[in-house]
């Protein structure tokens, strides 16, 4: 009842509240259409209270590595089907003025150490619980609320920002064997780790803005982290920031805003008193849409700089400088014909600061890339896809980034999967 991928998806219990077809929200799931924005923004509060406001999702897939190198054990399961896992949701209206999005995950590859051994978990997932109103004047629509979360950017209406952005959903091997990308600290280095309060306002449905602060989830907010080994631990309040422009005319819709995120992050996570390093993250994003029948065509794009303070146990042991730099950029478009049929292409690129101890061999962090993925909707809640995720470049070059004669496009994977709720 259930996807170990942390991407959320169209849910069935919103729809039985709206009323809507699944389309009337998502253009694919997880995208949203501007209902769909103007509905998450409400606060998950359109339509009637249900009460039991619950669905769930069930993944399965096969992976496939381009070259092992005879390593096998390096990459666990690959070739074999799998079942992923799933979500349980407890997502809906809980009154006039409040709703929610919980996610409760079941991850059935969590990997035993030491061999290819699996063991199924439970842990915490998105969330996102809100209290919001409405003021509908001639001259003036405002939608105004707060936010509960446990991942930065995951409240955001537009899949330009990490929480939600492309790819929504990728295989168990994209982090076996060192494959992940270097990715900044907002990008998921606090999914499941923070607890966030936000205030935010959408004005004539055109104008976004948000403010609010992150703190480790403890407390009355440990739930946000049930399950979820503690990776990063903040210090005190940090601040998120997010703004945006949005207008949506006939079949098209535009948006443009800026995000970031000032974190200081203990170097040790298992001890509050140690020291911190300082992330600074700021990122500037795009998205388009045309939404007709048969033909639907969407694009994001997303640019996030990193700057990081290091603290000066770090140097010499896991940093090379006292501060470096690390910037990110994702680039993809899809086409839809008749909501059934798919096909995605993306790009992505991290470049950043020299680092002969981080990068030991190369020296670099830059790695890019691309994503080609076909999909097919077998029903509204049910979909088949074929995804190919190749590597241009990896830590600084295409060949031999590890010494050992392993090149970029061996990490290459390709991965069909299938994906239902219910």
């Amino acid at each position: 009842m259930l996807s170990w991928s942390a991407a959320a998806w169209a849910l069935p219990s919103y729809a039985r509240q709206t009323g809507e077809a699944c389309i009337a929200c998502h253009v694919s799931f997880p995208e949203l259409t501007p209902y769909g924005r103007l509905f998450k923004l409400s606060g998950y509060t359109l339509g009637t209270t249900k009460l039991f406001p619950v669905a769930a999702m069930l993944q399965a897939s096969v992976s496939h590595i381009g070259n092992t190198q005879g390593n096998d054990g390096a990459y666990p399961r690959q070739n074999d089907g799998v079942i992923e896992g799933g979500s349980l949701f407890v997502a809906g209206k809980l009154g006039d003025h409040a709703g929610m999005f919980s996610q409760w995950t079941f991850n059935a590859l969590n990997q035993n150490p030491g061999g290819q051994d699996f063991s199924g978990h439970t842990v915490a997932d998105n969330n996102d619980w809100r209290l919001t109103d409405h003021i509908a004047k001639s001259d003036l629509d405002l939608i105004y609320g707060l936010t509960l979360n446990n991942n930065p950017t995951v409240q955001d209406a537009w899949n330009s920002t990490p929480a939600f952005g492309y790819p929504y959903q990728s295989s168990h091997l994209s982090g076996a064997w060192g494959i992940a990308s270097p990715a900044t600290l907002i990008e998921g280095g606090l999914a499941q780790q923070a607890a966030g309060l936000s205030a935010y306002a959408f004005l004539n449905k055109a104008w976004y803005f948000e403010v609010g602060g992150y703190r480790v989830a403890k407390g009355g907010t440990s739930l946000f982290k049930n399950g979820v080994t503690l990776s990063n631990r903040l210090d005190g309040t940090n601040p998120y920031w997010r703004f945006a422009y949005s207008h949506d005319w006939r079949e098209h819709s535009i948006e443009a805003g800026i995000f970031g995120l000032d974190a200081r992050v203990h170097t040790d996570p298992l001890d509050p008193g140690s020291p911190n390093n300082h992330f600074r993250d700021s990122g500037v994003d795009a998205q388009y849409q045309y939404l007709s029948d048969p033909h639907v065509f969407t694009a994001q794009g997303s640019y996030i700089h990193e700057r990081t303070d290091w603290d000066a146990s770090q140097l010499g042991a896991s940093v090379q400088s006292p501060s470096s730099d690390l910037n990110s950029f994702r680039l993809k478009g899809s086409y839809w014909y008749q909501r059934r049929y798919g096909l995605t292409m993306s790009y992505f690129s991290e470049t950043g600061s020299a680092d002969n101890i981080a990068y030991p061999v190369t020296g670099s962090p830059n790695t890019r890339g691309y994503i080609a993925e076909l999909n097919y909707m077998i029903q509204p809640n049910w979909r088949v896809g074929l995804q190919y995720a190749g590597f241009l470049k990896y830590q600084g070059v295409s060949a031999n980034y590890d010494g050992n004669g392993r090149n970029a496009r061996n990490n290459n994977i390709t991965y069909l999967y299938t994906w239902f709720a219910f």
